[in-house]
């Protein structure tokens, strides 16, 4: 479920240890499969065994064609599968009971068609029922119910059945047990009272390496990136004790805090929004003062970083801009759009359709080594068939949810028409007081000192969702208004890597760099020794 390379994976690329549901190679087969004259269809059911109670929520059946460019241990219903996008079939069902049998066939919501336009080929295939919509991903959610995989040959011809039964439940995960490792969780009255039930804020936190609970430690905040959660503060131990500068020197210096981002519309970006409440102030106001009184804490700006890459890197800049009070610098990697003339390739407040340009040719949205690897409408696609209405807590969606307003039926409102691409133009205007560079043009006499003082952002110049585009916009917004980011005025520095994307960047010696700036700050602050 990680669409792109979140903190977690960043670290794991930089030590050789990649491994992600899906492989990075060169794209879905040439060779496109015909088209199936049939139908199919998928019949799905559970007993009593799993669940003795009538089951409200979402059937999903997940399909992966045997060639499809992904792991060779994947599973069906390991999607989405950004670099070659699988066949999905979803249907909203009410009160089934234990045996009773639903069809998943002309009338489900399926991506990239109806099941009666499955290209011919053999797929594997697997369902679930995700009964809880508590989390972006329906395996953190205790109870849902999933199937073991079958196999359908799809020929064309008469219609094809494949039975599907529910006879999995999805456990409560343990939390990782790591030595140097501890969970935390506290009360959430803002979260709480937004969601009208009992909430709570939660942070893995990774001890400094020879950790002396007698000393007081500043801080580093680690936002990860989209599908991820607390959980991954278990992968930062590990890294502590590997030789060399970077993260490693940054652990003996400070407590590496893992907040959980994770939220039934995705990543919350800890923005506080319509959809998803007071996200950052939950943050800033409960967890992290929270944290101070169970740790032995600095409790200053000056000893409070705040990091992160992708969706965790957008976290990282909109803190600082947003709670310079609370941060006392941030450093972002590979940040999500900054600025929403570049929402991945479309300008929002412009262009006419999130689908389609102006010669009517599909968006892409994964570009790697220039080949289009996945296009918005198929991105989109997917995640309606995943959850209608904007409520698939995937990655378009998850930006709706914190950019956009509520809709008439209590759900992110829509940027774009689901079916055509259309933009809506009263909804675009209203993701402005997300947008990086518009903050920074209403209060410059603010920001841009800060920005010039207090950011620094590391990104690669071929990231494959276009990510490059919304910094260099962000970094001429603060140019055109007196702060180059080269540096010459403080710790504020972008950088823009060439040739690398997404993942890669991370091995760039300006992304370690920043690591390197975080142990000087906070030497030069007197809240660490070398």
């Amino acid at each position: 479920m990680i669409r792109r390379t979140g903190l977690l994976a960043s670290v794991l690329l930089v030590v050789g240890l990649w491994a992600v549901p899906c492989v990075r190679g060169e794209g879905p087969s040439d060779a496109a499969p015909a088209p199936s004259t049939g139908g199919v269809e998928a019949v799905v059911r559970f007993d009593a065994r799993v669940r003795s109670s009538p089951a409200t929520g979402r059937v999903l059946v997940f399909f992966l064609r045997e060639g499809a460019n992904v792991s060779p241990r994947a599973q069906p219903s390991d999607a989405p599968f950004y670099d070659d996008p699988q066949p999905l079939a979803g249907l909203d069902v009410r009160e089934l009971t234990p045996g009773q049998a639903v069809t998943l066939g002309a009338d489900a919501q399926s991506f990239p068609g109806p099941l009666s336009a499955l290209p011919d080929g053999s797929y594997r295939v697997q369902a679930a029922l995700d009964c809880s919509r508590t989390h972006s991903d329906w395996t953190d959610e205790p109870g849902n119910l999933y199937s073991e995989i079958a196999s359908i040959q799809v020929r064309g011809g008469a219609t094809q059945r494949v039975e599907l039964l529910l006879d999995n439940v999805v456990e409560p995960r343990p939390l990782p047990d790591v030595p140097g490792v501890q969970f935390f969780d506290a009360p959430s009255k803002l979260l709480s009272d937004f969601r009208s039930g009992s909430e709570k804020v939660r942070a893995g936190v990774v001890l400094p390496v020879g950790y002396d609970p007698a000393k007081r430690y500043p801080a580093v905040y680690v936002i990860g990136g989209f599908g991820s959660t607390h959980r991954f503060a278990a992968a930062l131990a590990r890294m502590r004790s590997y030789p060399g500068p970077g993260l490693p020197q940054l652990a003996r210096h400070a407590f590496l805090i893992v907040p959980d981002p994770d939220s039934a519309n995705g990543h919350t970006l800890f923005a506080d929004s319509d959809n998803n409440g007071p996200a950052g102030r939950a943050l800033v106001e409960e967890l992290i003062p929270a944290l101070e009184a169970a740790y032995p804490l600095i409790a200053q700006p000056g000893a409070r970083l705040v990091t992160g890459h992708s969706s965790g890197g957008w976290s990282a800049v909109w803190l600082l801009l947003n709670y310079p009070e609370v941060f006392g610098n941030a450093f972002s990697g590979a940040p999500d759009p900054l600025d929403f003339r570049a929402l991945q390739k479309t300008n929002i407040y412009a262009d006419a359709n999130f689908y389609t340009d102006a010669r009517g040719a599909d968006i892409p949205s994964n570009v790697q080594n220039g080949r289009v690897l996945m296009t918005v409408r198929q991105e989109n696609g997917w995640e309606e068939a995943r959850g209608p209405d904007n409520t698939s807590g995937q990655q378009w969606d998850s930006w709706q949810a914190v950019f956009g307003p509520r809709n008439a039926r209590g759900r992110p409102a829509a940027l774009f028409d689901a079916s055509t691409g259309v933009i809506d133009r009263d909804i675009a205007r209203a993701y402005a007081r997300f947008d990086m560079s518009e903050l920074v043009r209403r209060d410059p006499g603010r920001l841009v000192p800060l920005c010039a003082g207090r950011l620094r952002i590391v990104v690669g110049a071929e990231d494959e969702w276009n990510l490059d585009e919304g910094v260099r916009l962000f970094a001429q917004t603060l140019a055109e208004l007196g702060a180059p980011m080269d540096g010459s005025d403080g710790w504020g520095r972008i950088d823009i890597v060439p040739g690398a994307n997404h993942g890669t960047v991370m091995r760039a010696p300006a992304y370690d760099a920043m690591y390197a700036a975080m142990v000087d700050l906070l030497v030069s602050r007197g809240f660490a020794s070398r």
